[in-house]
């Protein structure tokens, strides 16, 4: 069994094509492709109205899963999400690039302390504030978008972050992410692709926004500049995978070794010196390699049996870095027809809930490994540290959520 100490590693967990790779615009997500291509105008999130169309005939069959009951726990939990940054758009509503409550006179004067001292601060602080994970990376400009749906994310060598009616302005200076995730509920997940695990994805999205508005301005009150970002600004996975949260899975989601793909991510972008966490390595490329039973369990068949590579058709595929590419168009278009989103693939990620005896018998590696069964160890980890509960070995764990105070 490892330890998160010796998952960590002084190697890069993922391969860059430089000569391949160009940061990624934002239009080109399938958040946005499918919007603009039904509401026939650029849009983010009009994807929406067939899907809320989709669960209106749904909840007036009565369909099982789909009730309006069920329908209006996910309204309310989705509501702070859409108060404060709905998902995340760079600059607006809460998730302004400048102060919201702080007063101008703590802004200008910056807390002078150690690195060591200010990042062990922030982690502390963004735990009271609701994440139940944090690291820290450096800003890597390669996971900052390209262009929003209509201005340009231009990294300049000074200066303030702001927007003018051009672009975003992004300083160099504005070179740490502090990443969080957020566990989303155990029992409401096993639901899906029912409204349910919509809930909970709303619950883990709302968290974010609180998470992230609050951390911003606890930053910018010891003098430092902060920007909220959820969905929006940088690319939250590969600034994780930096930051030593977790491993790329092959659902194009983030594997961690504490909660496997049962997460959330939010960052706060900032000039604070902060120390960065080295990136770990528990066995997760290598572990889906072998593993298909998040392509199995998708219903819009979007997630590859292939080998990781660095070249896709997709148009919400960059290429440029090696890793299995997900046909989101595909998933997205699913969860129009279905009238709720799905998170099938993080359900039936072994990593999610830990080993199981019945995981074994489609197996062929064991005998390959030196080290034993990376999902074992791995299940052995998250007993021991308080993150699962088996009442019997090799029997469906149980995720303990950890003990959260404040927010």
């Amino acid at each position: 069994m490892l330890s998160r100490e010796e998952m960590k590693t002084d190697k890069k967990t993922y391969t860059v094509n430089d000569e391949l790779y160009q940061r990624f615009p934002v239009k080109n997500q399938a958040f946005a492709i499918v919007s603009t291509r039904d509401m026939g105008e650029p849009s983010y999130l009009g994807f929406l109205e067939k899907m809320h169309q989709r669960l209106a005939v749904r909840m007036e069959r009565e369909d099982p899963g789909f009730s309006r009951e069920e329908n209006a726990q996910d309204l309310g939990a989705n509501a702070l999400n859409l108060l404060l940054g709905s998902y995340g758009f760079p600059n607006h509503q809460f998730l302004k690039w400048e102060p919201l409550i702080v007063p101008e006179p703590l802004t200008k004067h910056k807390t002078k302390k150690p690195p060591e001292e200010l990042t062990e601060m922030v982690k502390k602080t963004a735990t009271l504030y609701g994440s139940d994970l944090t690291g820290i990376s450096a800003l890597d400009e390669k996971w900052i978008y390209s262009k929003d749906m209509d201005k340009p994310f231009i990294i300049t060598e000074k200066g303030k972050p702001k927007e003018t009616e051009e672009a975003f302005y992004l300083p160099k200076t504005m070179n740490r992410a502090i990443v969080m995730g957020f566990l989303m509920d155990e029992p409401m997940i096993s639901n899906s692709p029912e409204l349910k695990a919509s809930t909970a994805t709303s619950f883990g999205y709302s968290r974010m926004g609180i998470t992230a508005v609050s951390l911003a301005e606890y930053i910018r009150a010891l003098g430092y500049q902060a920007i909220p970002s959820m969905n929006d600004t940088a690319m939250s996975i590969p600034l994780a995978v930096d930051a030593g949260l977790g491993q790329l899975g092959r659902h194009g989601l983030l594997i961690t070794p504490e909660y496997g793909s049962n997460i959330r991510l939010a960052k706060v972008i900032t000039d604070m010196p902060l120390d960065i966490d080295q990136p770990v390595d528990f066995g997760i490329t290598e572990f889906c390699e072998n593993c298909f039973l998040c392509a199995d369990h998708c219903p819009s068949d979007a997630i590859s049996r292939g080998e990781p590579t660095m070249e896709t058709d997709y148009q919400t595929g960059n290429p440029g870095v090696s890793k299995w590419f997900v046909h989101a168009e595909e998933c997205l278009k699913f969860w129009q027809d279905n009238g709720a989103s799905c998170i099938n693939c993080i359900t039936v990620c072994p990593f999610t809930f830990g080993f199981e005896s019945m995981q074994c018998f489609e197996c062929e590696r064991c005998a390959e490994r030196d080290r034993g069964c990376i999902l074992q160890n791995n299940t052995q980890f998250r007993v021991e540290h308080g993150f699962l509960k088996q009442d019997r070995w090799a029997d469906r764990g149980e995720i303990l959520p950890p003990r959260r105070r404040g927010l």
